[in-house]
């Protein structure tokens, strides 16, 4: 057997090592603590991994609470997270996760999802039609970031992990 047939074999074998593990759990609400005045909702993929001798496994089952200003929830990983949608009002949250005695917190920033959805068909269509693409699709990008309302721009958090070196 020749090893370009067996090339495949290894690509799928490769990629499925790197497969994150399949959330079972329903989304996870948040509970306000004050009044949020929220427009909607939002939502982020949060998992946990560990390090050990250079190589990363992901870790299901650890404790993690979100806290942000007037909102919390607690979860365990991997777990698809459902944070309220409060516009340019949206403030820096944080999640923090405990395993094996260690803490890890991570800062989840806001960002603004629809000026990142218009950039993101632009750069869509450069990959898809080479030059001219780019440049129809970064005017079409240019006119639709003009033409928006933002006030109605949508904010998010990005979905993130914590990594925890194993003892």
């Amino acid at each position: 057997m020749k090893l370009r047939h067996l090339f495949p074999f290894a690509a799928v074998a490769a990629l499925s090592a790197c497969a994150d593990a399949q959330i079972e759990q329903p989304p996870i609400a948040y509970n306000a603590t004050r009044a949020l005045h929220e427009r909607g909702t939002t939502t982020f993929t949060f998992r946990a991994f560990s390090k050990e001798s250079g190589s990363r496994k992901e870790i299901s089952g650890v404790p993690c609470k979100l806290q942000g200003q007037g909102f919390n929830s607690a979860f365990t990983t991997p777990a698809v997270v459902i944070a309220p949608e409060i516009g340019a009002k949206a403030q820096v949250a944080s999640v923090t996760c405990s395993y094996n005695e260690e803490a890890k917190t991570k800062v989840l920033e806001p960002y603004n999802k629809t000026v990142a959805d218009i950039n993101a068909n632009a750069n869509a269509a450069a990959v898809n039609h080479g030059l001219l693409g780019a440049l129809v699709g970064s005017i079409a990008a240019g006119v639709q970031t003009s033409r928006r309302d933002p006030s109605k721009d949508i904010y998010a958090y990005h979905s993130s992990s914590v990594v925890f070196a194993d003892n």
